[in-house]
């Protein structure tokens, strides 16, 4: 055990811990600001009863993500090209009002849907950009121990912000936007970063990080919905299903340490065949004791569902950054992709939940068992046409056709049998059968003397012994000798 905390500590260079830091400041950042809409309400699940701001958000992050996939699109964005200070700088700010400002008047001022579009636009770029230096992460074994950490961090920090007051609360994820700043731009420079595709082979690129990665994004993008179904099912109909305030933080901290003690154990990552076929479909099922088990369990099995969906996240997440380290390419597009289909399906979840809690007593748990039911056999389907599509995978032979070219023979080896007729029927010397290959090929005097290393006036001597002997007076003559 001792020598597997060696080598892990040798993967562990100096950027690719502070990569761990800075994405887990940014995911306390992120999941601090929305669950307490800037510190204005700072009830866990108060969130959920803020429609408005909810609804800026996801068109924040829709219109941040439509933005940044159509530069990255059209090549003008690679590596390290999107920027993150403003969107910080915006979100100190805001943190900042809501910590100092009187709360009501802050409320009837700035719109709570208008909190929710900056919200949307700010961390969506901040998140791409924290992200981006997870790709600098050569090592995959760092890059899972990396995520696992800082979901352990990332809980940590939350549970110290909810013991603090809400303007130390505010104050200090003020602090901490304005921290990220200048390290986010050291993880840049520190972090070997892959530059991306060129302009005119993003699309390409992308197309090929997406195939081997979509099924994770399917994945996380279901348990979204069925997450945001859950949650707002459970803030609507409060004598149901009841969901833990602290499931979140403490799905993250089981994660961490099962995703952890699994590397350091086995020193290796999961394998994705397992992840796809065993993990997922074995996480999502717990929904389906949501309807049968939701008032006797309903506190410990909604921490069972946050850790089914904090697993599945980072092991999406893991295949993301992985899937764009092997093929070169930016994070951007990809991220976009990522990001807009976990908020589409959260907003779909989102109103089922509402439209089930909002029914009469009696009929709830049935619409709500055949929607988890749906999510379930959604995934289902999608795990098992990859599971199917990777066992009629054959092991490919590459047929490789090897040409050979063939290097063209002199004139004296493709005539050598005219060469030695010639020589037999007229009897000719050693020189006299060189000078013959020489005139045959159209030399003159001159180039054929260089050729033998003789004298020009030697070789017009053997020229003519040759012409006397073969009965010709001219070069041509000899030359077509060798076309009969």
């Amino acid at each position: 055990m001792k020598k597997r905390f060696g080598d892990l500590r040798c993967i562990f260079a100096p950027a690719t811990v502070g990569a761990l830091l800075l994405y887990a400041l940014y995911r306390l950042l992120a999941y601090a600001s929305y669950v307490t809409n800037f510190g204005l309400c700072p009830d866990p699940l108060g969130y959920v009863s803020n429609a408005p701001f909810m609804i800026g958000a996801a068109l924040g992050n829709l219109i941040s993500c439509g933005l940044v996939f159509v530069l990255y699109a059209s090549g003008r964005l690679r590596s390290c090209s999107l920027g993150f200070r403003g969107p910080l700088v915006l979100v100190a700010i805001i943190y900042l009002a809501a910590a100092f400002v009187p709360r009501d008047f802050f409320g009837e001022v700035v719109a709570p849907s208008f909190l929710g579009v900056l919200w949307g636009l700010a961390v969506t770029v901040i998140g791409f950009s924290a992200l981006e230096l997870l790709v600098g992460t050569e090592s995959p074994i760092a890059l899972i121990v990396q995520l696992a950490l800082s979901a352990f961090l990332f809980a940590v920090g939350s549970f110290v912000l909810g013991l603090l007051p809400d303007a130390a609360g505010a104050t200090l994820c003020a602090l901490l936007a304005l921290v990220l700043m200048p390290f986010m731009a050291w993880g840049r420079t520190a972090g070997e970063i892959p530059p991306g595709p060129a302009t005119t082979d993003a699309l390409t690129t992308l197309r090929a990080t997406l195939r081997e990665c979509s099924t994770p994004i399917l994945a996380v993008a279901v348990f979204e919905l069925v997450t945001g179904l859950v949650n707002m099912y459970a803030y609507t109909s409060h004598s149901s299903f009841t969901i833990s305030t602290q499931a979140p933080l403490e799905g993250s901290l089981i994660c961490a340490v099962l995703l952890t003690a699994f590397v350091v154990c086995a020193t290796r990552i999961p394998h994705s065949r397992f992840m796809y076929l065993a993990v997922f479909p074995g996480a999502i099922a717990v929904f389906l004791a949501l309807p049968y088990f939701g008032d006797t369990w309903g506190r410990s099995l909604s921490t069972v569902i946050y850790t089914a969906y904090t697993f599945t996240a980072m092991l999406s997440t893991f295949c993301v950054v992985r899937a764009c380290r092997r093929s070169g390419d930016c994070v951007y597009g990809v991220a976009a992709v990522l990001s807009a289909s976990m908020r589409i399906c959260l907003m779909i979840g989102l109103a089922l939940g509402w439209c089930f809690g909002s029914m009469i007593e009696g009929s709830t748990f049935v619409h709500l068992s055949i929607a988890c039911s749906a999510c379930v056999y959604v995934l289902g389907v999608v795990v098992l046409l990859w599971g199917y599509r990777s066992s009629r995978e054959k092991r490919v032979v590459e047929v490789v056709e090897v040409v050979v070219e063939h290097v063209p023979e002199t004139f004296e080896e493709s005539q050598a049998g005219r060469v030695s007729e010639l020589v037999d029927a007229y009897g000719l010397s050693p020189r006299e059968r060189d000078v013959l290959v020489g005139l045959a090929q159209g030399n003159t005097a001159a180039s054929i003397a260089e050729g033998l290393h003789i004298s020009t006036s030697t070789a017009q001597g053997y020229i003519k012994s040759l012409y006397a002997k073969l009965g010709v007076n001219k070069k041509q003559q000899v030359i077509d000798l060798f076309q009969k």
